[in-house]
């Protein structure tokens, strides 16, 4: 009918059509990646380098910086974000599902704890000249550990439940955790007032008591109830771990928390119940989403946005990247002395190079940083290239110097060199102790 206006406009819908063949098209070629990513792993060359590293690569080829055949748009962003959502909630699946000795636990906290103090000097220093823009996350970030990485390369090599394979996983266990509460409050504080950090650490006690209840609370005839209802209820389970993940992550993001403090929170909850039933159901269900398709969404993703170009052509993001290579590795040679009666030889300096092997946390951390202005762009890109070095390199390296016999000369090179800054750290841990005992005879 004449001076009746049509409900979609044609030209309206034309637009719209591009960008859905424009958002489908940047998936296809985002999902070939994912493909191709675990068939480059099989390759010799690439069998021991881990896969987010095959997904962050090919995201750079893809990228404007190489190839220019994807550019992240908001619907791209929007996946990303759920990828990392649910690559923080299989990290806290992870964590809870290993079983990590007490001792070893004790350990790997002082450990954490002392390559974090020095990471803060670091970054204050590297802060003094100019290098970087903030102290708190870059301090975070250094002594982060691949916790979901490490546990392949464990089992690929049949450590787990070695002594070694244990001491590892205890102070990987600190170097994914810790980072990750003290990265949501930092954000949180940045922000918000100081009262929305109180909320924020808040949130955290709400977190965490729910998992001890969970797991006080539940008795022999729940556990059984849990295993029938994992084993024939279909994709409810599903549904009800997607509800539990959203949940945490809108009540960690009215808290002023971080989303990725949500999704790890409610990780465990989901890993307390699957661990109470015994049954790897829902696991195998929700590693399909996530690992299957978010997260490696998320990693190809980052891969495109990282500007490779800007690495390799300033002399600033070059002297940044070779410095944080070091420091990613040397705040966690100094506290080897920790570990000097329970471990030798080799196993000392592999720990420190195992350990070092920090990438999705990088990527997350420095992602979220740069976002809230806390991180220059620069910065975040020396950092994200000298994790992925530490992923591609340094667990290669570290089962390398475990294969060899005790006479190698350069294993005995490198021991001597561990060694040395590992006294020098116990000489610094002693000096504190005992500054502490004064002030606090004094009192």
């Amino acid at each position: 009918m004449r001076g009746v206006r049509p409900a979609f406009p044609r030209r309206r819908a034309v637009t719209l059509g591009r960008g859905l063949m424009n958002d489908f098209r940047a998936l296809f070629l985002i999902s070939l990646a994912a493909v191709l990513a675990p068939l480059l792993n099989r390759i010799p060359a690439l069998k021991r380098m881990p896969l987010v590293a095959i997904e962050l690569m090919l995201g750079v080829v893809l990228g404007p910086g190489l190839a220019g055949l994807v550019v992240v748009d908001p619907t791209i962003d929007f996946l990303k974000e759920l990828g990392l959502v649910f690559l923080f909630f299989q990290a806290g699946f992870e964590a809870r599902r290993h079983e990590i000795s007490l001792p070893a636990l004790r350990l790997g906290a002082k450990y954490w704890f002392f390559a974090f103090s020095l990471a803060v000097l670091f970054a204050s220093a590297l802060y003094a000249v100019g290098l970087v823009k903030g102290v708190v996350l870059l301090a975070i970030i250094l002594p982060t550990t691949a916790f979901g990485i490490l546990v392949p390369i464990l089992k690929q090599g049949g450590e787990m439940g070695t002594r070694f394979g244990d001491y590892l996983l205890g102070a990987a266990a600190f170097g994914e955790l810790g980072p990750l509460l003290f990265a949501s409050i930092a954000l949180a504080a940045e922000k918000h007032h100081l009262h929305q950090a109180f909320s924020s650490l808040f949130f955290l006690a709400l977190a965490i008591g729910s998992i001890f209840l969970l797991i006080r609370f539940i008795s022999r005839l729940h556990v059984a109830s849990l295993s029938n209802w994992l084993r024939n209820s279909g994709v409810f389970p599903v549904r009800a771990a997607v509800l539990v993940l959203l949940g945490y992550v809108a009540l960690a993001n009215n808290f002023g928390m971080e989303t990725v403090a949500g999704a790890y929170a409610a990780g465990l909850v989901v890993a307390v119940l699957e661990s109470v039933a015994r049954d790897s159901t829902l696991e195998d269900r929700l590693t399909s989403i996530g690992s299957g398709f978010l997260i490696p969404v998320f990693f190809i993703a980052s891969g495109i946005t990282y500007d490779l170009q800007a690495l390799v052509s300033d002399g600033a993001s070059i002297a940044q990247f070779v410095l944080f290579c070091i420091a990613f590795l040397s705040i966690r040679l100094v506290p080897l002395f920790f570990y000097r009666g329970v471990l030798s030889g080799a196993d000392l300096p592999a720990l420190a190079l195992m350990t070092a092997a920090t990438l999705p946390l990088v990527v997350a951390i420095s992602y979220l940083g740069v976002q809230s202005g806390q991180i220059r762009q620069d910065t975040a890109t020396a950092l994200v290239g000298a994790a992925f070095v530490t992923v591609t390199a340094f667990p290669s390296f570290a089962q390398w110097l475990r294969a060899q016999a005790d006479g190698n000369e350069l294993v005995g090179l490198i021991d001597r060199g561990c060694t040395t800054l590992a006294n020098a750290g116990a000489n610094c841990y002693s000096m504190l102790d005992a500054a502490a005992t004064r002030i606090s005879f004094w009192r």
